[in-house]
């Protein structure tokens, strides 16, 4: 499906203007991977709204660098290693936090939305104003199932007649019918 509709906005307050909104602020995998390349810079913690674990990352270079510039190499070297154990890590938190995040701003995005309020006494399909009548116009419509034997077009049967009687019974009525109308 082309996303043209993502750049049409009718400027209504409906459910095509929410989904706009929530589509501009929900979180994209392949952005969040992208900054992933650059994990030492903790750019993919910020994306994704964690920026204790970001500055866990600028943290972590700037001491690696710092280890590399005096001396301590094999202390920079494990900082390296372990952000890069952490950076492989984080390839499965991205799925998880994306999805999260983007759960969290769809369920804000849909109870947020104004709704108008609703006629007094609506209960439903019909307002409770002339509910009486309506009753009563239900009560004598015949819709749905019969209880076998109860119903007077069958004359009483368990069942209903067959297609063989059905036809003898409109031959039967159309007889009648000429006979009347002949007279």
């Amino acid at each position: 499906m082309s996303d043209a509709w993502k750049n049409l906005d009718l400027q209504g307050e409906g459910l095509q203007s929410a989904n706009l909104k929530l589509v501009q602020k929900m979180k994209k995998r392949k952005q969040a991977y992208s900054f992933l390349i650059l994990f030492p810079l903790g750019l993919h913690r910020d994306y994704l709204n964690n920026p204790a674990g970001a500055w866990l990352y600028r943290t972590a270079t700037v001491l690696c660098v710092l280890g590399l510039v005096f001396g301590y190499h094999i202390v920079a070297y494990v900082l390296l290693a372990s952000m890069t154990v952490f950076a492989l890590y984080d390839i499965r938190w991205i799925e998880d936090t994306v999805a999260a995040i983007n759960k969290q701003l769809r369920i804000q995005s849909y109870k947020s939305k104004n709704t108008p309020t609703m006629p007094e006494n609506f209960r439903g399909r019909y307002l409770d104003q002339g509910l009486e009548d309506y009753l009563q116009v239900k009560e004598r419509e015949r819709g749905g199932h019969v209880a076998p034997g109860t119903d007077p077009a069958l004359n009483s049967r368990s069942r209903a007649p067959s297609f063989a009687e059905q036809e003898a019974m409109l031959k039967e009525l159309a007889k009648s019918k000429s006979g009347r109308s002949s007279k």
